[in-house]
C-alpha cells in the first residue's frame, strides 16, 4: 500500500439534530481517484464539506497525510493541501477569468509549487482564450473549468470535486473528463462526487457508495467494472 492522502474514520455529521452521515469510513491513497457515489440526499456533498472544514463532524476523525484536521478551519485545511471545487462552481462572476485564477494563487512553503497560470491554461485552453472575459459570461462548461483551475492555483495535494459534470452538455462533459484524466495521470489525489456513473467509473480507482448517509458498498473500480450491479443496485441506475 502507498501513502494515505486522506483517512476518514467513523464520521458522523449532523444538521442540528438530524444526522446526515453515519459512521463513514474511507481511505484515499495518494495519487488515486476515489469516486463517492449515491443518490440525491445520500450525504455526498455533506461529506466533502466536512472533509474541507466547512462543516464540523459530530463524531469521528479525518486525517490529511497523517495529520488530524477534523476540527480545523477551511482556511487551515486549504493551507495543508486540500481544495474543494463545490457544487455550483461558485466562481466570482464580476471578475475576469484571469482575476479568478490570480486571487486563488498560493505559494506553498513545504513543497514545490507546481501549478501556476501557464499550467492551468495549458490544461484548460478555453480559459486562456477567455482570460479577459468576465467569469459570469462564460458557458457552464467554461465556468466548471474555471472552478477546477482556480482550485489548482492553490497547489493542492488532494482535490475534492463535487458534481463536476452537472448540467453540462455531453461534448463538454467529455472535455472536462479529459482534463481530469490528465490530473489523475499526474497522480493528484482526488475524491470525485459524481452522478454520472459511467464517468465516475472511468476515472476511479476505488468506489464508495452512500445510501442514506451510510456506506452501502466499498471496493475497487475494477471489480465494479466487471460487476456493475454491486454499485448500481444502490444508485437506481442500470
Amino acid at each position: 500500500m502507498g501513502t494515505e492522502a486522506l483517512r476518514v474514520n467513523n464520521l458522523d455529521v449532523s444538521y442540528g439534530e438530524c444526522c446526515v452521515v453515519h459512521g463513514l469510513s474511507l481511505a484515499l491513497q495518494e495519487g488515486t481517484v476515489l469516486a463517492l457515489l449515491g443518490r440525491n440526499g445520500a450525504g455526498k456533498s455533506t461529506s466533502l464539506n466536512t472533509f474541507s472544514g466547512l462543516l464540523q463532524p459530530r463524531n469521528g476523525s479525518i486525517s490529511l497525510f497523517g495529520k488530524p484536521i477534523e476540527r480545523s478551519s477551511p482556511e487551515s485545511v486549504a493551507r495543508r493541501g486540500m481544495r474543494l471545487v463545490p457544487q455550483g462552481r461558485r466562481i466570482f462572476p464580476s471578475l475576469t477569468v484571469l482575476e479568478n485564477l490570480q486571487v486563488a494563487e498560493q505559494q506553498v512553503k513545504d513543497r514545490p509549487s507546481t501549478w501556476n497560470l501557464e499550467r492551468v491554461y495549458s490544461t484548460f485552453g478555453r480559459l486562456k482564450e477567455r482570460s479577459r472575459q468576465k467569469a459570469g459570461t462564460l458557458s457552464g462548461g467554461e465556468q466548471q473549468m474555471l472552478a477546477i483551475g482556480r482550485a489548482l492555483m492553490g497547489n493542492p495535494r488532494v482535490l475534492l470535486l463535487d458534481e463536476p459534470s452537472e448540467g453540462l452538455a455531453p461534448m463538454i462533459v467529455a472535455e472536462v473528463a479529459e482534463a481530469l484524466k490528465k490530473l489523475k495521470a499526474e497522480r493528484l489525489s482526488i475524491i470525485l462526487v459524481e452522478q454520472n456513473f459511467h464517468l465516475a467509473l472511468d476515472l476511479a480507482d476505488e468506489i464508495v457508495v452512500l445510501n442514506t448517509g451510510r456506506v452501502a458498498y466499498a471496493g475497487s473500480a475494477e471489480t465494479v467494472r466487471k460487476q456493475p450491479e454491486l454499485a448500481t443496485r444502490h444508485l437506481g441506475v442500470f
